[in-house]
Protein backbone atom coordinates (compact mmCIF):
# COMPACT_ATOMS: atom_id res chain seq x y z
CA UNK A 1 0.00 0.00 0.00
CA UNK A 2 2.58 2.56 -1.09
CA UNK A 3 1.21 6.10 -1.02
CA UNK A 4 2.43 8.77 -3.42
CA UNK A 5 1.28 12.05 -1.86
CA UNK A 6 2.50 15.43 -2.97
CA UNK A 7 2.40 16.59 0.67
CA UNK A 8 4.54 15.69 3.67
CA UNK A 9 2.93 15.73 7.14
CA UNK A 10 3.65 18.99 9.02
CA UNK A 11 5.51 19.09 12.34
CA UNK A 12 2.34 19.08 14.45
CA UNK A 13 1.33 15.81 12.77
CA UNK A 14 4.69 14.23 13.55
CA UNK A 15 4.32 15.30 17.20
CA UNK A 16 1.00 13.40 17.27
CA UNK A 17 2.52 10.30 15.70
CA UNK A 18 0.82 11.00 12.36
CA UNK A 19 3.80 10.00 10.26
CA UNK A 20 2.09 9.44 6.90
CA UNK A 21 -1.03 9.92 4.82
CA UNK A 22 -3.12 6.99 3.63
CA UNK A 23 -4.06 8.66 0.32
CA UNK A 24 -2.27 10.60 -2.39
CA UNK A 25 -2.98 14.13 -3.49
CA UNK A 26 -1.84 17.70 -2.84
CA UNK A 27 -2.44 20.14 -0.01
CA UNK A 28 -5.59 22.26 -0.14
CA UNK A 29 -6.61 25.52 1.48
CA UNK A 30 -9.70 24.97 3.57
CA UNK A 31 -11.11 25.79 6.97
CA UNK A 32 -13.23 23.90 9.48
CA UNK A 33 -15.37 25.19 12.37
CA UNK A 34 -16.06 28.72 11.16
CA UNK A 35 -19.05 28.27 13.44
CA UNK A 36 -20.20 25.47 15.73
CA UNK A 37 -22.99 24.67 13.25
CA UNK A 38 -20.37 23.90 10.61
CA UNK A 39 -19.16 20.85 12.58
CA UNK A 40 -22.04 18.65 13.74
CA UNK A 41 -21.78 15.34 15.56
CA UNK A 42 -24.66 12.96 16.40
CA UNK A 43 -24.10 9.89 18.56
CA UNK A 44 -25.36 6.63 17.11
CA UNK A 45 -26.53 4.77 20.19
CA UNK A 46 -28.91 1.94 20.95
CA UNK A 47 -31.95 3.15 22.91
CA UNK A 48 -34.03 -0.01 22.46
CA UNK A 49 -34.26 -0.60 26.23
CA UNK A 50 -35.49 2.92 27.08
CA UNK A 51 -39.01 3.00 28.55
CA UNK A 52 -41.23 6.01 29.23
CA UNK A 53 -42.33 5.09 32.73
CA UNK A 54 -39.84 4.99 35.58
CA UNK A 55 -39.41 1.56 37.15
CA UNK A 56 -37.22 0.23 39.99
CA UNK A 57 -33.53 0.17 39.08
CA UNK A 58 -33.90 2.39 36.03
CA UNK A 59 -32.33 5.84 35.68
CA UNK A 60 -33.25 8.91 33.62
CA UNK A 61 -31.60 9.26 30.20
CA UNK A 62 -31.15 12.64 28.52
CA UNK A 63 -30.54 13.68 24.93
CA UNK A 64 -28.04 16.52 25.26
CA UNK A 65 -27.29 19.15 22.64
CA UNK A 66 -24.15 21.15 23.39
CA UNK A 67 -21.82 23.61 21.66
CA UNK A 68 -18.60 25.27 22.81
CA UNK A 69 -18.16 23.13 25.91
CA UNK A 70 -16.59 19.72 26.55
CA UNK A 71 -18.47 16.67 27.78
CA UNK A 72 -17.00 16.51 31.35
CA UNK A 73 -18.12 20.09 32.08
CA UNK A 74 -21.65 19.38 30.84
CA UNK A 75 -21.69 16.14 32.84
CA UNK A 76 -20.81 17.98 36.05
CA UNK A 77 -23.57 20.53 35.49
CA UNK A 78 -26.17 17.84 34.80
CA UNK A 79 -25.02 15.80 37.82
CA UNK A 80 -25.68 18.80 40.06
CA UNK A 81 -29.10 19.39 38.49
CA UNK A 82 -30.39 15.81 38.82
CA UNK A 83 -28.58 15.07 42.10
CA UNK A 84 -26.70 12.02 40.82
CA UNK A 85 -23.37 11.20 39.25
CA UNK A 86 -23.80 10.62 35.52
CA UNK A 87 -22.63 8.33 32.73
CA UNK A 88 -21.90 9.13 29.09
CA UNK A 89 -20.77 6.97 26.19
CA UNK A 90 -17.89 9.11 24.96
CA UNK A 91 -16.00 12.39 25.19
CA UNK A 92 -17.16 14.72 22.44
CA UNK A 93 -15.53 17.65 20.69
CA UNK A 94 -15.79 21.02 22.42
CA UNK A 95 -15.69 23.03 19.20
CA UNK A 96 -18.74 21.50 17.56
CA UNK A 97 -22.50 21.18 17.82
CA UNK A 98 -22.94 17.78 19.44
CA UNK A 99 -25.92 15.57 20.22
CA UNK A 100 -25.07 12.90 22.76
CA UNK A 101 -26.73 10.92 25.57
CA UNK A 102 -26.10 11.24 29.30
CA UNK A 103 -27.78 9.26 32.07
CA UNK A 104 -27.87 9.27 35.84
CA UNK A 105 -26.08 6.50 37.71
CA UNK A 106 -28.54 6.41 40.60
CA UNK A 107 -32.18 5.42 40.35
CA UNK A 108 -32.81 8.04 43.05
CA UNK A 109 -31.93 10.85 40.63
CA UNK A 110 -34.60 13.45 39.96
CA UNK A 111 -35.81 13.56 36.35
CA UNK A 112 -36.96 16.98 35.07
CA UNK A 113 -38.32 16.90 31.52
CA UNK A 114 -35.79 19.54 30.43
CA UNK A 115 -32.43 20.81 31.63
CA UNK A 116 -30.65 23.96 30.49
CA UNK A 117 -27.12 25.19 31.04
CA UNK A 118 -25.16 28.08 29.61
CA UNK A 119 -23.97 26.02 26.61
CA UNK A 120 -26.29 23.02 26.50
CA UNK A 121 -29.87 21.88 26.69
CA UNK A 122 -31.15 18.40 27.48
CA UNK A 123 -34.45 16.58 27.02
CA UNK A 124 -35.52 13.53 28.99
CA UNK A 125 -35.97 10.61 26.56
CA UNK A 126 -36.97 8.01 29.14
CA UNK A 127 -35.59 5.52 31.64
CA UNK A 128 -33.20 2.60 31.29
CA UNK A 129 -30.03 1.18 32.75
CA UNK A 130 -27.16 3.70 32.84
CA UNK A 131 -25.62 4.69 29.52
CA UNK A 132 -22.38 2.84 28.75
CA UNK A 133 -19.79 2.93 25.98
CA UNK A 134 -21.06 -0.46 24.86
CA UNK A 135 -24.35 1.13 23.74
CA UNK A 136 -22.50 3.35 21.26
CA UNK A 137 -22.07 2.08 17.70
CA UNK A 138 -20.53 5.19 16.21
CA UNK A 139 -21.07 8.83 15.33
CA UNK A 140 -22.70 10.61 12.41
CA UNK A 141 -20.96 13.76 11.13
CA UNK A 142 -22.04 16.72 9.00
CA UNK A 143 -19.08 19.04 8.37
CA UNK A 144 -18.61 22.11 6.19
CA UNK A 145 -15.14 22.57 4.72
CA UNK A 146 -15.02 26.24 3.82
CA UNK A 147 -12.89 26.67 0.71
CA UNK A 148 -12.72 28.34 -2.68
CA UNK A 149 -10.95 25.33 -4.20
CA UNK A 150 -12.62 22.45 -6.02
CA UNK A 151 -12.10 19.54 -3.62
CA UNK A 152 -14.58 17.23 -5.31
CA UNK A 153 -12.09 14.80 -6.85
CA UNK A 154 -9.99 14.52 -3.71
CA UNK A 155 -13.02 14.08 -1.43
CA UNK A 156 -14.29 11.35 -3.75
CA UNK A 157 -10.88 9.65 -3.72
CA UNK A 158 -10.61 9.78 0.07
CA UNK A 159 -14.17 8.50 0.50
CA UNK A 160 -13.43 5.62 -1.87
CA UNK A 161 -10.29 4.73 0.09
CA UNK A 162 -12.25 4.94 3.34
CA UNK A 163 -15.03 2.68 2.03
CA UNK A 164 -12.35 0.17 0.97
CA UNK A 165 -10.80 0.30 4.45
CA UNK A 166 -7.54 1.81 3.20
CA UNK A 167 -7.50 4.89 5.48
CA UNK A 168 -5.51 4.45 8.69
CA UNK A 169 -7.52 4.61 11.90
CA UNK A 170 -5.24 7.12 13.62
CA UNK A 171 -6.14 8.88 16.83
CA UNK A 172 -6.93 12.47 15.89
CA UNK A 173 -5.37 15.74 16.99
CA UNK A 174 -7.92 16.24 19.78
CA UNK A 175 -6.47 13.28 21.66
CA UNK A 176 -3.17 15.06 22.13
CA UNK A 177 -3.98 18.73 22.63
CA UNK A 178 -3.17 20.51 19.39
CA UNK A 179 -2.06 23.64 21.25
CA UNK A 180 1.25 22.26 22.43
CA UNK A 181 0.62 18.51 22.61
CA UNK A 182 0.56 18.64 26.40
CA UNK A 183 -1.78 15.68 26.92
CA UNK A 184 0.47 12.96 25.55
CA UNK A 185 3.62 14.49 27.08
CA UNK A 186 1.97 14.63 30.51
CA UNK A 187 0.76 11.08 29.95
CA UNK A 188 4.28 9.90 29.24
CA UNK A 189 5.53 11.62 32.39
CA UNK A 190 2.86 9.77 34.42
CA UNK A 191 3.84 6.45 32.82
CA UNK A 192 7.47 7.20 33.70
CA UNK A 193 6.32 7.94 37.30
CA UNK A 194 7.65 11.50 36.95
CA UNK A 195 4.61 13.13 38.52
CA UNK A 196 6.35 16.47 39.09
CA UNK A 197 7.00 16.74 35.36
CA UNK A 198 3.36 15.87 34.65
CA UNK A 199 2.02 18.66 36.85
CA UNK A 200 4.68 21.00 35.49
CA UNK A 201 3.50 20.38 31.93
CA UNK A 202 -0.14 20.89 32.89
CA UNK A 203 0.55 24.13 34.74
CA UNK A 204 3.61 25.75 33.18
CA UNK A 205 3.80 24.70 29.56
CA UNK A 206 2.78 27.59 27.24
CA UNK A 207 -0.28 27.14 25.03
CA UNK A 208 -0.82 28.87 21.73
CA UNK A 209 -3.40 31.66 21.76
CA UNK A 210 -3.63 32.17 25.53
CA UNK A 211 -4.11 35.66 26.96
CA UNK A 212 -1.53 37.54 29.03
CA UNK A 213 -3.07 36.56 32.39
CA UNK A 214 -2.85 32.88 31.56
CA UNK A 215 0.74 33.31 30.39
CA UNK A 216 1.59 35.03 33.66
CA UNK A 217 -0.13 32.28 35.64
CA UNK A 218 1.99 29.67 33.88
CA UNK A 219 5.15 31.67 34.55
CA UNK A 220 4.31 31.88 38.25
CA UNK A 221 3.64 28.13 38.37
CA UNK A 222 7.03 27.55 36.79
CA UNK A 223 8.53 29.44 39.72
CA UNK A 224 6.51 27.45 42.26
CA UNK A 225 4.27 30.43 43.13
CA UNK A 226 1.07 28.45 42.80
CA UNK A 227 -1.10 30.48 45.14
CA UNK A 228 -0.42 33.65 43.16
CA UNK A 229 -1.18 31.85 39.90
CA UNK A 230 -4.59 30.43 40.85
CA UNK A 231 -6.69 33.61 40.40
CA UNK A 232 -5.02 34.36 37.06
CA UNK A 233 -6.28 31.15 35.47
CA UNK A 234 -9.72 31.68 33.93
CA UNK A 235 -12.85 29.83 35.04
CA UNK A 236 -12.49 27.69 31.91
CA UNK A 237 -9.05 26.60 33.14
CA UNK A 238 -10.51 24.78 36.13
CA UNK A 239 -8.04 21.91 35.78
CA UNK A 240 -5.07 24.24 36.16
CA UNK A 241 -6.78 26.06 39.02
CA UNK A 242 -7.38 22.80 40.88
CA UNK A 243 -3.86 21.46 40.40
CA UNK A 244 -2.20 24.78 41.32
CA UNK A 245 -4.47 25.24 44.33
CA UNK A 246 -3.51 21.81 45.69
CA UNK A 247 0.21 22.43 45.23
CA UNK A 248 -0.08 25.81 46.96
CA UNK A 249 -1.43 24.00 50.04
CA UNK A 250 0.66 20.83 49.77
CA UNK A 251 3.93 21.58 47.96
CA UNK A 252 5.46 18.49 46.40
CA UNK A 253 2.28 16.38 46.52
CA UNK A 254 2.13 15.93 42.77
CA UNK A 255 0.06 12.74 42.84
CA UNK A 256 -2.50 14.48 45.02
CA UNK A 257 -2.48 17.44 42.63
CA UNK A 258 -3.14 15.15 39.67
CA UNK A 259 -6.05 13.67 41.59
CA UNK A 260 -7.70 17.08 41.55
CA UNK A 261 -8.27 16.46 37.84
CA UNK A 262 -11.58 14.65 37.08
CA UNK A 263 -10.97 10.93 36.56
CA UNK A 264 -12.01 10.83 32.86
CA UNK A 265 -9.50 13.56 31.99
CA UNK A 266 -6.85 12.10 34.32
CA UNK A 267 -7.10 8.80 32.47
CA UNK A 268 -7.17 10.64 29.15
CA UNK A 269 -3.61 11.84 29.78
CA UNK A 270 -2.28 8.27 29.91
CA UNK A 271 -4.62 7.27 27.07
CA UNK A 272 -3.16 10.12 25.02
CA UNK A 273 0.32 8.68 25.33
CA UNK A 274 -1.00 5.23 24.43
CA UNK A 275 -2.61 6.82 21.37
CA UNK A 276 0.73 8.36 20.41
CA UNK A 277 2.42 4.95 20.52
CA UNK A 278 -0.44 3.49 18.47
CA UNK A 279 -0.14 6.25 15.86
CA UNK A 280 3.62 5.81 15.61
CA UNK A 281 3.17 2.09 14.97
CA UNK A 282 0.32 2.52 12.49
CA UNK A 283 2.12 5.35 10.67
CA UNK A 284 5.26 3.28 10.45
CA UNK A 285 3.26 0.37 9.07
CA UNK A 286 1.54 2.30 6.28
CA UNK A 287 4.73 4.17 5.41
CA UNK A 288 6.23 0.71 4.87
CA UNK A 289 3.43 -0.27 2.48
CA UNK A 290 1.28 -2.40 4.81
CA UNK A 291 -2.19 -3.22 3.49
CA UNK A 292 -4.82 -2.42 6.14
CA UNK A 293 -7.95 -3.35 4.23
CA UNK A 294 -8.22 -6.99 5.26
CA UNK A 295 -6.82 -9.20 7.98
CA UNK A 296 -4.33 -11.81 6.93
CA UNK A 297 -2.88 -14.92 8.54
CA UNK A 298 -0.79 -14.00 11.58
CA UNK A 299 -2.84 -10.91 12.52
CA UNK A 300 -5.00 -10.33 15.54
CA UNK A 301 -8.34 -9.72 13.86
CA UNK A 302 -12.08 -9.21 14.32
CA UNK A 303 -15.11 -9.64 12.07
CA UNK A 304 -17.18 -6.65 11.03
CA UNK A 305 -20.68 -6.54 12.45
CA UNK A 306 -23.77 -5.51 10.50
CA UNK A 307 -23.56 -1.84 9.56
CA UNK A 308 -19.80 -1.93 9.19
CA UNK A 309 -19.00 0.39 12.12
CA UNK A 310 -18.31 -2.15 14.86
CA UNK A 311 -16.40 -5.40 15.18
CA UNK A 312 -16.84 -8.60 17.12
CA UNK A 313 -14.50 -10.31 19.53
CA UNK A 314 -10.72 -10.29 19.18
CA UNK A 315 -9.27 -13.37 17.48
CA UNK A 316 -5.75 -14.65 18.03
CA UNK A 317 -2.92 -14.69 15.52
CA UNK A 318 -3.21 -18.48 15.15
CA UNK A 319 -6.93 -18.45 14.33
CA UNK A 320 -7.94 -18.84 10.70
CA UNK A 321 -9.01 -15.61 8.99
CA UNK A 322 -12.33 -15.74 7.05
CA UNK A 323 -11.84 -15.61 3.28
CA UNK A 324 -14.86 -13.43 2.47
CA UNK A 325 -13.06 -10.20 3.36
CA UNK A 326 -15.13 -9.30 6.42
CA UNK A 327 -12.25 -9.47 8.91
CA UNK A 328 -10.19 -6.38 9.78
CA UNK A 329 -6.69 -6.40 11.27
CA UNK A 330 -6.27 -5.13 14.82
CA UNK A 331 -3.35 -3.31 16.39
CA UNK A 332 -2.67 -3.46 20.11
CA UNK A 333 -2.98 -0.41 22.32
CA UNK A 334 0.02 -0.77 24.60
CA UNK A 335 -0.86 -1.28 28.26
CA UNK A 336 0.27 -3.49 31.13
CA UNK A 337 -1.51 -6.51 29.54
CA UNK A 338 0.31 -6.13 26.21
CA UNK A 339 1.93 -9.24 24.72
CA UNK A 340 3.98 -9.54 21.56
CA UNK A 341 2.02 -12.15 19.59
CA UNK A 342 4.35 -11.91 16.61
CA UNK A 343 1.93 -10.13 14.26
CA UNK A 344 3.17 -7.76 11.55
CA UNK A 345 2.04 -4.84 13.75
CA UNK A 346 3.55 -6.19 16.96
CA UNK A 347 6.98 -6.01 15.36
CA UNK A 348 6.51 -2.29 14.66
CA UNK A 349 5.13 -1.68 18.17
CA UNK A 350 8.11 -3.39 19.79
CA UNK A 351 10.44 -1.02 17.94
CA UNK A 352 8.34 2.00 18.94
CA UNK A 353 8.41 1.04 22.64
CA UNK A 354 12.14 0.52 22.52
CA UNK A 355 12.68 3.94 20.97
CA UNK A 356 10.36 5.55 23.53
CA UNK A 357 12.04 3.78 26.45
CA UNK A 358 8.82 2.30 27.87
CA UNK A 359 7.57 -1.23 28.49
CA UNK A 360 4.10 -2.69 29.02
CA UNK A 361 4.75 -2.76 32.78
CA UNK A 362 5.19 1.03 32.73
CA UNK A 363 1.42 1.35 32.32
CA UNK A 364 0.74 -0.10 35.76
CA UNK A 365 0.99 2.93 38.03
CA UNK A 366 1.21 1.73 41.61
CA UNK A 367 1.18 5.26 43.05
CA UNK A 368 -2.11 6.07 41.29
CA UNK A 369 -3.76 2.83 40.21
CA UNK A 370 -6.77 4.62 38.74
CA UNK A 371 -4.48 5.95 36.00
CA UNK A 372 -3.15 2.50 35.12
CA UNK A 373 -4.20 1.13 31.76
CA UNK A 374 -4.50 -2.47 30.64
CA UNK A 375 -4.43 -1.65 26.93
CA UNK A 376 -6.47 -3.39 24.27
CA UNK A 377 -7.00 -3.60 20.52
CA UNK A 378 -8.12 -1.13 17.86
CA UNK A 379 -8.97 -1.69 14.17
CA UNK A 380 -6.14 -0.66 11.87
CA UNK A 381 -8.42 0.84 9.16
CA UNK A 382 -11.02 3.55 9.69
CA UNK A 383 -14.51 2.00 9.71
CA UNK A 384 -17.12 4.09 7.89
CA UNK A 385 -20.52 4.08 6.21
CA UNK A 386 -22.93 6.37 4.36
CA UNK A 387 -20.29 8.71 2.91
CA UNK A 388 -21.58 11.59 0.78
CA UNK A 389 -20.69 15.16 -0.09
CA UNK A 390 -22.08 18.14 -1.96
CA UNK A 391 -20.85 21.54 -3.03
CA UNK A 392 -22.36 24.63 -1.45
CA UNK A 393 -21.67 28.34 -1.78
CA UNK A 394 -19.06 28.41 1.00
CA UNK A 395 -17.36 25.13 0.15
CA UNK A 396 -18.18 21.44 0.54
CA UNK A 397 -20.46 19.68 3.03
CA UNK A 398 -19.29 16.18 3.95
CA UNK A 399 -21.55 13.65 5.68
CA UNK A 400 -20.42 10.28 6.98
CA UNK A 401 -20.60 7.84 9.88
CA UNK A 402 -17.57 6.48 11.71
CA UNK A 403 -17.12 3.78 14.34
CA UNK A 404 -16.93 4.72 17.99
CA UNK A 405 -13.60 6.13 19.06
CA UNK A 406 -12.78 7.20 15.51
CA UNK A 407 -12.05 10.77 14.49
CA UNK A 408 -13.66 12.81 11.72
CA UNK A 409 -10.54 14.97 11.66
CA UNK A 410 -8.51 11.93 10.57
CA UNK A 411 -10.61 11.66 7.41
CA UNK A 412 -10.61 15.45 6.88
CA UNK A 413 -6.83 15.44 7.30
CA UNK A 414 -6.63 13.14 4.29
CA UNK A 415 -8.80 15.51 2.23
CA UNK A 416 -6.97 18.76 3.03
CA UNK A 417 -3.46 17.62 4.02
CA UNK A 418 -3.23 20.99 5.73
CA UNK A 419 0.16 22.52 6.38
CA UNK A 420 -1.18 24.33 9.47
CA UNK A 421 -3.93 22.21 11.02
CA UNK A 422 -4.51 24.55 13.98
CA UNK A 423 -5.13 27.57 11.74
CA UNK A 424 -7.32 25.41 9.50
CA UNK A 425 -9.67 24.67 12.42
CA UNK A 426 -8.64 21.10 13.19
Amino acid sequence: MKIASDAEPPQVDLESGLLAYSTGGPRHEGRLRTSFQDFQVQELISLKDVVQVKAPGLVPVYKVTKAGVDTPHVAREIAAMIKSEVNFAGLKDKNATVVQYISARSSRAIAPAELRGSKFEAQLVGFSRPVTRGMLTGNRFRILVETSEDLGADIEGCFKACAERRVANFYGYQRFGLKGGVNRRAGKAIVEKNFARATGLILSEPREGEDEEAKEARRLCGEGRYGEAVPLFSSRQDIERGVASHLSRKPGDNVGALRRIPIPIRRLLVNSYQAYLFNLALGGAIAGGTDLSNARSGDNWASLKEGGLTVGRVHGVKEDVPKEGTAVPLIQIVGYAYRNYGSRFDAVLAKVMQEEGVSPGSFYIKEAEEMSSEGGFRPAPLLSSDLSFKREERGFVLEFSLGKGEYATVLLREVLKSEQPLLAGF
